[in-house]
């Protein structure tokens, strides 16, 4: 029983880590100092990682055919996705009114508003087929393999005088795929992950600080060492999930039914806040209040607007639902 808790509680700690993060870097019009709007790029890097995990965990459950397992991942994916669109960008901000064929396929089908969306179900189709080899060493071998593309892509169109390794594009892309792979490694190796100590949060409060230090030297002309930020989130990630079946956390705060409630709260509509936040915290009404309360009532606003589109996807999907789903 308390490996299962461990088991769900880590994951759904990270995937709250995770939306906070994000969230928060979306948050530099609602904050009185702009620069508290940060984390998002460890934020996307945690999802990324805890998605691969999450995939090779189920597989070892349960192995499916691969039109059955797409088809799952769509089913939970599109239903919040069409959703959103339908209500915001079609709606809304009357995209009736001036869309054509194309953009409606470009906004509920590909590569939607979202660009998460567009990128993990392009994940799927090359995790599935490493996965499905079943050895280790594959996802190794895929991050190695990809470093190609990446310091080709790199060296070939970085613009170094900034910080845009982290810009509009497909170059992240390359790296986020790198970090799923490692998440698929880490659930391939996860009996051998211990309980992280006091001294690996010492090990990720140095890497975070070398990590911002590194975002400080690229804003001050060091562009070319960009890429570090890249390399040190391997470690990042890793030890996130170490300490988040620390004695600290699966003790101090797992046992905290109110606290336990929230974070597994939070974690289980965590693409429901991330389609969501852009709308709310765009809001004319939340930006004209005063901070802290624009945080706060941002914060509530669009959970409860998340737990309500999680519910709404969720019957569309049971309408939809397989008699071998319901079977499973």
């Amino acid at each position: 029983m308390a490996a299962i808790m461990q088991d769900r509680f880590d994951t759904s700690f990270i995937k709250f880590l995770a939306i906070v993060l994000i969230t928060n870097s979306h948050l530099y019009g609602l904050y009185p100092f702009p620069q508290l709007a940060t984390g998002g790029a460890i934020g996307n890097s945690l999802f990324f990682m805890i998605s691969g995990y999450g995939l090779v965990k189920s597989e070892t459950k349960q192995q499916r055919p691969f039109i059955e397992w797409y088809r799952r991942r769509f089913a939970r994916i599109y239903p919040s996705v069409i959703i959103t669109v339908a209500i915001y960008n079609m709606w809304l901000d009357r995209g009736w009114q001036k869309w054509a064929l194309a953009d409606y396929v470009s906004n509920f089908i590909w590569p939607t508003p979202a660009w998460f969306v567009s990128a993990i179900m392009f994940f799927y189709l090359v995790f599935f087929m490493i996965m499905k080899i079943g050895r280790p060493a594959f996802y190794i071998l895929g991050i190695l393999f990809l470093y190609v593309p990446y310091f080709y892509y790199y060296f070939t169109f970085i613009d170094f005088s900034r910080y845009s390794i982290e810009g509009p594009g497909y170059f992240k892309w390359i790296f986020y795929l790198q970090i799923m792979f490692f998440g698929g490694y880490l659930a391939s190796k996860d009996k051998e992950i211990k309980a992280g100590k006091i001294i690996h949060f010492v090990y990720l409060i140095s890497l975070l600080a070398f990590y911002f230090l590194i975002i400080m030297a690229v804003k001050s002309g060091f562009g070319e060492v960009q890429a570090l930020i890249h390399i040190i989130t391997f470690p990042i990630v890793f030890l996130v999930l170490a300490l988040s079946r620390s004695h600290f956390v699966m003790e101090r705060i797992a046992l905290s039914k109110p606290i336990n409630l929230a974070i597994t709260l939070i974690g289980s509509v965590t693409l429901e806040i991330y389609l969501l936040q852009y709308s709310v915290y765009t809001n004319k009404i939340i930006r004209s209040l005063f901070f802290p309360v624009d945080i706060i009532v941002f914060g509530l606003v669009v959970l409860i607007l998340a737990v309500a589109l999680s519910n709404a996807s969720k019957w569309i999907q049971k309408i939809f639902r397989s008699p071998l789903d319901a079977r499973t």
